[in-house]
């Protein structure tokens, strides 16, 4: 954990020294008369200061105010030798003193000037206990391991003390290595300065360490963490980045928008500002500008920083604005606007203690304003990160009185359009803000923990307008790609101001980019409450408040339309967002949505091709679903690229009245411009009839009406029940389940396996069209009662006429008519195509048979054919053709005919004749005669007492 107001660098390279920090309270009449002399401190966690003679704004960095030197000795009662340093202007530490509050009795103490950085002395039992639990469910457990007494208290005060740690570390590092020795542990990495260590532990470990009266610690790795590494994902600007709103597309077009930071400088060479400071001016009383002057506006006038420290504070603070990605992973809130860094803070390089006069941020102000009126229209927002000790209650009219100029000139940029960020302070008032926070025309900011508690040193009241992340904020610093983890009002404002740049890339539902004043409300109705003594404000939520702007963001609220069209409509992607539970085949962020209702049935062209006068500006992705809530729904119809330039297309049937739900989103997190045609064209047809019902490309259920429909269902197993009418059903592809329905239907099934039956009435059925190896499915078709044309087409189908003179034809494939469910028995002759006994049947290209339950006559052809006689005394007769022919269940007479045959008589006292060819001949149970007949026969008699004749080779037969 680091101490309120430490600096962790955490860049490649970072040759500096960590400092103990010094912290001064003042009086209010102190406060009082800091601020009649104008001084002005930059916005850090803690508050130092008394006046000093010149009247200059002094900037306080981030909780500490001046480095100790490495010679200085602690005065008595200051912890680990920390010391105001020799040339600090400021003089003994005050008394925390507080002016009017919005609710009385609410002053808090501020915080502890220092907070001493120590390591526990014994196990905590609950981490013990954490630590046991993993061990005992998984037998290993990764653990941070601390020793006691291992710690020098001046650690970091001087490179003697660094050095003095670096050997009480090793040392307590052999000594936890021979602790561990023998208990199967694994040692994962030490800590080069702390006396720390983590650890895959055993049981036995565990055992080990708790022994060890020097143990002072043994967490879960990963169990709590006080530092915040990426504010960006507290207020989720980088869930707005990802969708690629950056801050640079300036109103649609081209270019970046930018952010103005009045500060101490910021350092232009640093990885996360390359290319992207577009303006640079200094204005100081201290000839620290170029050139040894005290004014500049030439490029590099900014990024004067000869000492270390002299940018720090504002590299920082541009860098939470809008810094881009460097070493650690991390990024600003507006990543890609670009910077307009001015420097107010005099050069100090013998303490972090920065002075500007008002005067000087009077000149920065209208530096921004002129840039804004002429070369730089694209400033959206400034930040100023600085203010005074003193502190006002809202309404106080000292506040404005400091300096009647600075809120003149905040109000001027209001007026322009700009937002003015201003950090509250750091004094912990509950009730009053620091000038120029308090000024009337800034937007003042007050800093909260990741977990959104205010932060103890933070200033409040009914006066600022947002809270935003200020407590362990990880941003770059000077040099190279060096950054380092800092806390203070001052890091909470630069939040806002690159929340500016994002949110006025956004557009209203009419396309336009939405003004300063629209951001400022979006930000006000969206965020997360929080509350102190009393007032709540939002601390800001960017991807909330942007999405807030895209009129059809979500599902529940899409822009509706109906009718055949044509349709064109257009919108914007940018600010838009996923919402739980929303779908998309690729899970992209940035989706819009309509509902469409098409006046008649047909075939509807959804596109994002250009129409209307409006062009698609991005690479696209559509998708078309049914259902009525986010987690019901059925998709329809998607698509990439089928349109013209990476835009997208799809085409589908359509039914009058369904409301479809449309969905456009942007491939790859792309956004911009967008155009949505739809038209609904001529309904598919079905036996030359426009359809009145369709289905999707899913599985489907659709049921008719006791009209007459035309139902086209589409691709899928669909399930389709005419009921009564002479309806026209099409399956089209899958394998579909047909019910027509009473009435003379006429039904096609299409491409798959289909099972289809016509119920009642004359109807026309027929298998699939077409032909070809993809499509030799064989399909089930059953007539029923009526004369029904049967049309097996292609594929080995099984046809069943049912009562009724019907016409079967299996066309291409093997095809089988059945009589297994016939009442009456049937006499077939596939020679003549003609069947009688279940009404009067004709068939054309038919192979095979299968008879009734009853005595049938059933006849082949000279084609190779299968009969399947069934129960009863039937007589099957093969002709020509190597035949399969079964009696099945009774006394049956089966004869081959001039073909090799193979010839079973199944149970029963059967006759069984091969005649002409070379056959097999099975009698299977009962007592069977068995005539081969001419050429080389097989005899296979089978259970019973079976009788064979020429055979020229007999099993079973005596």
């Amino acid at each position: 954990m680091h101490a309120a107001g430490t600096t962790t660098p955490r860049g490649p390279h970072v040759h500096r020294t960590r400092h103990r920090l010094t912290r001064t309270a003042f009086g209010a009449l102190a406060a009082l008369a800091l601020a009649l002399t104008g001084v002005v401190g930059a916005q850090a966690a803690t508050t130092t200061g008394e006046p000093n003679a010149q009247g200059s704004a002094e900037p306080e960095f981030d909780g500490y105010t001046g480095y100790v030197g490495d010679d200085e000795l602690a005065p008595p009662g200051v912890l680990g030798g920390d010391k105001l340093h020799k040339t600090e202007p400021l003089g003994p530490i005050g008394t925390a003193t507080r002016t009017q509050q919005d609710v009385a009795g609410q002053a808090a103490p501020a915080p502890d000037r220092t907070v001493p950085v120590t390591l526990p002395s014994e196990p905590d039992t609950a981490s013990v206990d954490a630590v046991a639990a993993q061990l005992a469910a998984t037998g290993s457990a990764r653990v941070i391991v601390t020793l006691d007494g291992a710690l020098r208290s001046d650690l970091g005060t001087s490179p003697a003390a660094t050095a003095a740690q670096a050997k009480l570390t090793r040392d307590a590092q052999t000594h936890l290595t021979s602790t561990l020795a023998g208990t199967g542990s694994r040692l994962v990495q030490q800590n080069a300065l702390l006396p720390s260590a983590v650890w895959t532990l055993t049981s036995a470990g565990l055992d080990a360490l708790l022994a060890d009266s020097r143990t002072g610690s043994v967490v879960l790795d990963g169990t709590a963490s006080a530092e915040l590494a990426s504010s960006t994902g507290v207020i989720d600007s980088d869930l707005l980045n990802a969708a690629g709103v950056l801050g640079n597309n300036f109103e649609g077009g081209a270019g970046q928008y930018q952010v103005a930071v009045i500060d101490s400088g910021v350092d232009n060479q640093h990885n996360a500002f390359t290319g992207r400071i577009v303006s640079q001016a200094c204005y100081v009383t201290d000839s620290s500008c170029l050139g040894g002057t005290n004014s500049s506006t030439a490029v590099g006038s900014a990024d004067e920083c000869t000492h270390s420290t002299d940018c720090d504070h504002g590299t920082h603070v541009a860098g939470i604005a809008a810094g881009s990605f460097f070493t650690g992973g991390h990024e600003g809130v507006a990543r890609g606007a670009g910077i307009v860094a001015i420097k107010v803070a005099q050069d100090n390089p013998t303490s972090t203690r920065w002075t500007a006069q008002f005067s000087a941020i009077d000149l920065a102000l209208s530096r921004v304003i002129a840039l804004r009126g002429s070369s730089l229209p694209r400033i959206v927002s400034v930040n100023l990160s600085i203010g005074t000790n003193a502190t006002f209650a809202p309404g106080d009219a000292a506040c404005n009185a400091v300096n009647p100029t600075t809120n003149a000139l905040f109000a001027t940029l209001q007026n322009a359009g700009v937002a003015v960020v201003v950090a509250a302070g750091n004094n912990g008032v509950a009730g009053a803000m620091s000038f120029p926070g308090c000024a009337t025309n800034a937007f003042a900011i007050g800093a909260t923990s990741d977990s959104d508690v205010p932060a103890s040193f933070t200033n409040s009241s009914s006066g600022m307008r947002w809270w935003a992340p200020g407590v362990d904020i990880d941003a770059p610093v000077p040099t190279g790609d060096n950054h380092a983890s800092k806390q203070g009002t001052s890091m909470a404002a630069p939040h806002v101001t690159g929340a500016f740049a994002l949110l006025r890339e956004c557009v209203d539902g009419n396309g336009n980019p939405i003004t300063k004043d629209a951001a400022a409300a979006n930000l006000d109705a969206t965020g997360v409450d929080v509350t102190r003594s009393g007032v709540t404000r939002k601390r800001i939520n960017v991807l909330d408040a942007a999405t807030r702007t895209v009129n059809n963001n979500d599902f529940a609220s899409p822009e509706v339309f109906s009718g055949n069209g044509p349709i064109n409509d257009f919108d914007f992607t940018v600010c838009s967002d996923s919402e739980t539970g929303e779908p998309g085949p690729f899970g992209i962020d940035n989706g819009v949505w309509w509902q469409w209702t098409p006046a008649t049935t047909g075939t509807a062209t959804i596109s994002t091709e250009d129409g209307g006068g409006f062009v698609t500006t991005f690479d696209t992705q559509l998708s078309v679903f049914t259902g009525s809530s986010i987690s019901g729904l059925t998709l329809i119809a998607f698509d990439d690229d089928a349109g013209t330039g990476l835009r997208s297309l799809v085409q589908f049937p359509v039914n009058a009245g369904t409301p479809y739900r449309i969905k456009v989103e942007g491939f790859g997190g792309q956004n911009g411009l967008l155009n949505l045609h739809i038209e609904n064209g001529p309904a598919p047809m079905c036996f030359g009839a426009a359809a009145t019902r369709v289905g999707t490309s899913g599985n489907d259920v659709i049921t008719g009406t006791s009209g007459v429909d035309v139902i086209v269902a589409g691709a899928g197993n669909d399930l389709i029940r005419g009921l009564s009418g002479n309806d026209r059903i099409c399956g089209d592809a899958g394998d579909d389940t047909v019910l027509a329905g009473l009435g003379n239907d006429s039904v096609l099934g299409g491409s798959g396996a289909d099972k289809i039956r016509g119920e009642g009435g004359n109807d026309t059925l027929v298998g699939n069209p077409g032909g070809g190896s993809t499509d030799d499915v064989g399909d089930t078709i059953e007539g029923g009662p009526g004369n029904d044309f049967l049309d097996g087409w292609t594929g080995d189908d099984l046809l069943s006429g049912g009562p009724g003179d019907d016409t079967l034809q299996g066309a291409d494939g093997i095809d089988t008519v059945t009589y297994a469910v016939s009442a009456t028995a049937v006499n077939v002759n596939l020679v003549t195509g003609v069947a009688t006994g279940q009404g009067s049947d004709t068939f054309i290209q038919v192979e095979n048979l299968v008879g009734s339950p009853l005595a049938d006559v059933l006849r082949g052809n000279d084609g190779i054919n299968r009969i399947v006689a069934g129960a009863g005394a039937d007589n099957v007769f093969g002709l020509g053709g190597n035949d399969r022919l079964e009696g099945g269940v009774g006394n049956d007479t089966v004869r081959g005919g001039t073909g090799a045959d193979d010839v079973f008589g199944g149970d029963g006292n059967d006759r069984l004749d091969g005649n002409g060819g070379p056959d097999r001949l099975f009698g299977d149970a009962g007592n069977d005669r068995l005539d081969g007949g001419d050429a080389v026969d097989r005899c296979a008699g089978g259970t019973g007492i079976d009788t064979g004749f020429q055979c020229e080779t007999i099993l079973g037969i005596p």
